[in-house]
């Protein structure tokens, strides 16, 4: 009991609090982190940086390292693929399902990737909030929790459904998929009309939720600021022109944010001794979040790699190679993560379970 005291002491930080790690580590990590995502916009609308590069260099810096970063938790690790066989079986569809898009219809490809990415980013969104409310002494009531989730995942749409309707919305030169008898008439104004309603009912709910709970002195900040911060975002961020630079800077945020949950995640499982793959164990730890970005990257020059690689194959442009391998593993990423976004355990832990101290806190 004394050794396990002097370690806490040592790592230099409480377990309690309203904080997922700490205060500075989450407001630096998870939460201002969202100033990233004007920096997509800069670099097209300001300096003049074309939209290809724009998106490699996203990609290529921290798209790639987030999405891959996945692996290291999950089929890199013996402890996670045993209990997990039927679940990891089915995400190896996901790449055929893809390939066979790739070759017949890259604008329902590319409609689905939108639509999984959305719900994504906003479900990751969900996950840290989940975990904060989990923090709290009492019990969030079920109603809060909708009113939560609802307008997380509808903040997102009202500003976009008319640009979507119009195919103003392009991704790699390509129209998100909408039938034609809704882009016009009546069904169209309904979309639109519904997509503000349902954000606005559970807006002006959300506002109220946080005005009762501030009376009663019972605000939970971090929540407020994350969601906060997700409304303008997700709000503002359609009215920007081309719309596929715009929601880079979200990726951005997201892809930070991410980054930082899954190196937090490796640390507390290798001080439970639950990292069974050395390269990852070693890439982890308080002082080596640099590494654990290096095994990120180095996995996603990897795929690079691959990307080329398929493109020998007789009859493979390199776009369609470049959608197979990274929408394969994209879609498994989004896959994967719909099971630990569901597991507040592993991120929001007690005792010597929670990891503090280090030079990022």
């Amino acid at each position: 009991m004394e050794a396990a005291t002097l370690s806490v002491s040592r790592l230099g930080a409480s377990t309690e609090g309203v904080w997922l790690r700490s205060r500075s580590w989450d407001l630096t990590f998870l939460i201002l982190s969202a100033a990233l995502v004007p920096i997509p916009l800069i670099m097209f609308h300001g300096l003049g940086i074309s939209q290809t590069a724009v998106n490699l260099i996203v990609a290529g810096l921290i798209g790639g390292p987030h999405l891959y970063s996945t692996f290291t938790y999950t089929v890199m690790q013996r402890g996670y693929r045993q209990p997990h066989k039927a679940f990891l079986l089915g995400s190896l569809l996901l790449p055929v399902i893809v390939t066979v898009l790739a070759f017949t219809n890259m604008q329902i490809l590319l409609t689905l990737f939108f639509t999984w990415a959305s719900i994504h980013v906003l479900h990751q969104i969900s996950y840290i909030n989940d975990s904060y409310a989990a923090k709290r002494p009492v019990k969030r009531p079920r109603r809060d929790k909708v009113i939560d989730y609802g307008v997380i995942f509808t903040c997102l749409y009202p500003m976009a459904t008319p640009q979507v309707l119009d195919r103003e919305f392009q991704l790699g030169g390509e129209a998100m998929y909408v039938p034609d008898f809704v882009t016009t008439g009546i069904l169209r104004d309904l979309h639109i009309f519904g997509a503000f309603a349902i954000f606005g009912i559970f807006l002006v709910l959300w506002i109220g939720k946080n005005v009762r709970d501030h009376r009663n002195g019972n605000l939970a900040v971090p929540s407020v600021l994350l969601i906060g911060l997700t409304i303008v975002i997700g709000f503002t961020l359609p009215l920007f022109p081309n719309l596929d630079v715009a929601f880079q800077g979200f990726n951005c945020w997201h892809s930070f944010q991410y980054l930082a949950l899954i190196w937090y995640l490796n640390l507390m499982r290798k001080e439970r001794g639950e990292l069974d793959n050395h390269f990852v164990a070693e890439a982890n730890g308080p002082d080596r979040p640099w590494r654990f970005y290096a095994l990120s990257l180095s996995l996603t020059a990897a795929a690079g790699l691959l990307v080329l690689l398929v493109t020998l194959i007789p009859g493979v442009s390199t776009q369609k190679a470049y959608y197979i391998v990274i929408l394969s593993t994209l879609w498994q990423h989004y896959y994967l993560d719909h099971l630990q976004f569901t597991k507040l355990g592993d991120l929001v832990g007690t005792g010597e379970n929670r990891l503090l101290g280090s030079p990022l806190r």
